[in-house]
C-alpha cells in the first residue's frame, strides 16, 4: 500500500475519532492569523508614525532602531510563549495522544489482517 494513501486514512481515522479537532484546528489557526496580523500591523503603524512625524532624521533613525527593537522583543517572548504553551499542551494530551493513536493502530492492523487472510482464501467457483 502506498503511504500516502495510509496517511490520508489515518487522518481520516483521527477525524472520525475526535470531530472537535477540525474546530480546534481552525481555531488555533485563527488565533495565529489575529497575532501574525497585530504583530505586521504594530510593526508597520509604529513605523509609519516615526517616519511621518516632522523631526530630523538623526532622531528619526534612532527612533526607528528602537521600535524594531521593542518589536524583536516582542516577538521573541510570543515565540518563547508559544513554545511554552506548546510544551504544556503536549504534556496535558500526551497521553490521549498515544491511547488514540494505539486505537487507530489497533484497527489498522485488524483491517490489514482481514485482508490477508481473505486474500488466501481460495476463490469459489460459480457455475
Amino acid at each position: 500500500m502506498n503511504i500516502g494513501k495510509i496517511e490520508e486514512k489515518v487522518e481520516a481515522i483521527k477525524k472520525i475519532l475526535d470531530p472537535e479537532r477540525a474546530k480546534r484546528e481552525r481555531a488555533k489557526e485563527r488565533a495565529k492569523g489575529v497575532a501574525k496580523g497585530l504583530a505586521i500591523g504594530s510593526f508597520i503603524g509604529g513605523l509609519a508614525g516615526i517616519f511621518f512625524a516632522p523631526d530630523k532624521g538623526e532622531n528619526t533613525r534612532r527612533r526607528a532602531k528602537k521600535e524594531l527593537e521593542k518589536a524583536k522583543d516582542i516577538l521573541e517572548n510570543n515565540m518563547v510563549e508559544g513554545k511554552q504553551k506548546f510544551e504544556g499542551f503536549m504534556e496535558e494530551h500526551k497521553e490521549t495522544i498515544n491511547d488514540k493513536l494505539m486505537t487507530v493502530k489497533d484497527k489498522f492492523k485488524c483491517k490489514c489482517n482481514a485482508e490477508a487472510t481473505e486474500e488466501d482464501k481460495p476463490e469459489e467457483k460459480v457455475d
